[in-house]
């Protein structure tokens, strides 16, 4: 299939952790007209099983190629971690948030790295995987949060409710490895609440936030493949199948350029048990 430079870039997540894919990309490409896709409804997707995460992925990828995407930057590690499951079944060109953070990690190769997630990316290995073919000699060691994300998706930011997650999943991983100074943040929620992080673990010198490798990896390959666009500056359109008073607050707390209001979408429909 035949992409023209100005079709807009892709951005998936499921809930508005992505915003943090979109930041870089304006930062970037701000010539660049971005589609942002956030399955607010569903979210968290990484309590879900398996079938269930590739059965909502499909129908939100579904959604951005009837936007006539050039590609795709999916901004959620759950949805990433299944990327073979799906990315043959688009024409379009689909990035991995995990394997931009497993690149990061491998440029700056610490002996240690934490890596905090949702429980589905934590327990899949695919982190582990991505860097031990490159690195076999960093230990990774991760660590799923079974709330945190949705804490953020709330979109209040209650610093309390935040800190307990954060005490009962990565405390638990701050308690084994305290030499560990360097964490992934393993989910695009959660640059959002670094601050919080490093005021509770001040151990965390390095952190490594996938988003903005993630967004120079679109770049060199639209560089690559001539699809760069030449419009000046790029429209931005977000849709969420949840609240849209909250993804417009959260699009302006993120510091997005917005030029469009924030739509709601149809949510994808989940499995039937």
């Amino acid at each position: 299939m035949m992409f023209t430079a100005n079709a807009p870039i892709g951005v998936l997540d499921a809930g508005f952790g992505g915003y943090t894919v979109v930041k870089e990309l304006q930062r970037i490409v701000p010539q660049e007209s971005i589609v942002f896709y956030g399955d607010g409804k569903n979210q968290p997707y990484g309590n879900r099983q398996r079938e269930e995460i590739v059965h909502l992925t499909k129908q939100c990828l579904s959604f951005l190629q009837k936007k006539e995407v050039k590609v795709v930057a999916v901004g959620c590690n759950t949805i990433s971690t299944l990327i073979d499951e799906y990315q043959n079944d688009f024409p379009f060109k689909i990035f991995s948030i995990v394997r931009a953070g497993s690149d990061a990690l491998i440029q700056q190769h610490p002996k240690k790295v934490i890596m905090l997630s949702t429980m589905f990316t934590a327990q899949s290995g695919c982190y582990e995987r991505y860097i031990h073919a490159e690195c076999p000699d960093i230990e990774v060691i991760p660590q799923g949060s079974k709330w945190l994300a949705r804490l953020i998706e709330d979109g209040d930011f209650n610093k309390r409710k935040i800190a307990e997650e954060l005490k009962a999943s990565l405390g638990h991983a701050v308690e084994l490895h305290p030499d560990v100074d360097t964490l992934i943040l393993g989910c695009t929620h959660f640059p959002l609440v670094k601050d919080i992080i490093v005021e509770l673990y001040p151990q965390f010198t390095h952190l490594i936030n996938p988003a903005a490798v993630q967004a120079q990896q679109v770049k060199e390959y639209l560089e690559k493949s001539d699809l760069l666009s030449d419009n000046g500056t790029g429209d931005f359109q977000i849709y969420t199948t949840s609240d849209c008073a909250v993804y417009t607050r959260l699009a302006n707390v993120v510091g997005l350029h917005m030029t469009a209001p924030v739509k709601l979408a149809p949510a994808p429909v989940t499995l039937r048990t």
